[in-house]
């Protein structure tokens, strides 16, 4: 007796599929791609992960706890990647930047141990799109230069409003409207030096920012640097100086005459007494200190 009809069909079509037949030509071709673009893919992400990483040990300057963003597009590596080369790669650039720096300190405490500055001049930059996650990372810091980049107005940075809540030294371009030193001030609760000047008339930072990039003119100045004379009287000043005074005692150790005379040797702006004193510590006298 013949075998019915369906039986042949069934038993082919099921020994088909335990082998694979049907599939596995198909399963081949799908599987090839990905086969041949998933090295391609890892190389280039292990490429980027050492372009960031070379990135931030370049721009770490450990004796300052400053990390140097100015020009982000000058840098010889950075420029060669194009990661920085307009805007829609630049926004791509600097929040993996900042994943980076969050692998490399993993804790806050290992954060605010190492960096306690960041200077962001002369990226030519008209908003915080493209560095808006520094407050995520980075918002500790005390000090923080956004001079020399394009922002039209003060409302460029108002995404940054109470976010740096312990920010004390701030630069910036000044802005033509009426009031804004007010306004930026009343963004950060503990500011106290705005573009060189006193804004808040309370007790002085604990640290002064002295490193080039911090201040108003991001290259340092030529010349030998100045010697800080050894002996003046030491008069009473007006109630912004004598804050001013504290301010450098309390950063540099200085004896209170001393301090007058860096402070009076830079006009008293507190960024070029800074530079001043950086400049002439080699050549202080023991006794210049407290």
């Amino acid at each position: 007796m013949s075998a019915p009809r369906g039986g042949g069909r069934g038993r082919g079509r099921g020994r088909g599929r335990g082998r694979g037949d049907y599939y596995a030509p198909s399963d081949q071709s799908q599987n090839q791609p990905q086969q041949q673009t998933q090295p391609d893919q890892s190389a280039e992400t292990s490429s980027t992960i050492d372009l960031l990483k070379g990135f931030l040990t370049r721009r770490y300057d450990a004796s300052t706890k400053l990390l140097n963003f100015s020009t982000i597009a000058t840098d010889e590596e950075v420029a060669k990647s194009g990661m920085f080369r307009q805007e829609s790669t630049q926004k791509k650039f600097f929040p993996a930047l900042m994943v980076i720096c969050d692998q490399m300190l993993e804790t806050r405490e290992a954060k605010e141990a190492a960096i306690e500055s960041v200077t962001l001049c002369g990226n030519n930059i008209t908003n915080l799109n493209v560095v808006f996650d520094l407050c995520k990372s980075l918002n500790h810091i005390k000090n923080l230069d956004l001079s020399g980049n394009a922002f039209h107005s003060i409302n460029a940075l108002k995404p940054w409003k109470g976010r740096f809540r312990k920010l004390e030294h701030l630069i910036v371009d000044p802005f033509d409207s009426i009031g804004w030193e007010e306004e930026l001030t009343a963004w950060f609760p503990k500011l106290k030096i705005l573009n060189g000047a006193c804004v808040r008339a309370d007790k002085p930072a604990a640290a002064m920012v002295t490193d080039a990039p911090m201040t108003t003119t991001p290259q340092p100045m030529a010349g030998t640097p100045p010697t800080i004379p050894t002996s003046t009287p030491t008069p009473a000043f007006d109630q912004q100086k004598e804050e001013m005074i504290t301010y450098v005692q309390t950063a540099t150790n200085l004896r209170r005459d001393y301090a007058i005379q860096c402070l009076e040797a830079g006009g008293w702006d507190l960024n070029r007494a800074g530079e001043l004193f950086t400049q002439s510590q080699p050549n202080l006298p023991p006794d210049a200190y407290n």
